[in-house]
């Protein structure tokens, strides 16, 4: 039987906050896993803690659920549950961070007109370069950014980039009691490797897979992403019964 069969995933998703970015995993799955797709509101500038109440606002805490937290996400997530005030039987986290990943970068940025530059067209060879290293062609990553343009305004991005810059959740790292993978990407642009740190030094389940690609590592390689998330279910599955 598949590690996932029957399970239900609960996926929370990167800065876009739209949810699409599942959609290339998503299409691996097993016909008979539920899933869950959070969704950010796209008319709204939520603070950190409100985007708590957006998580919790969408799901049902039965404890059983796997949750799948990427970028943005993965502090919400840790919050959530290292807090108690969500349940699940694991925790998955895709290349993201429990403080500011880039604090100087992102201090920086606010001294730009970054809701302008958000609204510019990204340059094919640019958006090349951010995804290199995946299995996946290029133009599979402008589709998602077609249409996640089409559902996340600039000024709501750009809101979350300043969210991200406050962001610090490492006073529940040493809560989170339930199995977790870090899912970590190789040439990972937008969260350094040193990121992972504070995991493995405050986490006391946790597991890391190293995978080659670019911080969007959920899209660019799928098929490995997976495979890496169904040892963990099977190793969970060992371990517990």
């Amino acid at each position: 039987m598949h590690p996932l069969s029957g399970k239900t995933i609960i996926f929370m998703p990167g800065m876009d906050g739209t949810g699409i970015s599942f959609e290339p995993l998503a299409k691996l799955l097993p016909h008979d896993v539920n899933v869950k797709v959070i969704q950010y509101p796209a008319d709204r500038l939520l603070s950190f803690e409100e985007n708590l109440q957006c998580v919790r606002q969408q799901v049902q805490p039965d404890g059983e659920a796997i949750v799948i937290a990427e970028s943005f996400s993965g502090p919400v997530a840790v919050a959530l549950i290292g807090s108690g005030l969500l349940k699940a039987r694991c925790l998955i986290l895709s290349a993201t961070f429990a403080r500011s990943p880039r604090p100087l970068v992102l201090k920086t940025l606010r001294c730009l007109p970054m809701e302008a530059v958000l609204q510019l067209p990204l340059p094919r060879f640019l958006l090349k370069r951010l995804t290199e290293g995946g299995e996946q062609p290029v133009d599979v990553f402008e589709d998602m950014l077609h249409r996640i343009r089409a559902m996340a305004p600039a000024k709501v991005l750009n809101h979350r980039l300043k969210v991200i810059g406050k962001t610090d959740v490492r006073q529940w790292l040493s809560k989170l009691t339930l199995p977790c993978l870090y899912i970590q990407a190789s040439s990972d642009r937008a969260v350094p490797a040193s990121a992972l740190f504070d995991f493995t030094e405050a986490v006391a389940d946790l597991r890391v897979v190293r995978i080659r690609g670019p911080h969007f590592i959920l899209q660019a390689q799928p098929q490995e992403s997976l495979a890496a998330i169904q040892n963990f279910m099977a190793l969970i599955a060992k371990d517990f019964g």
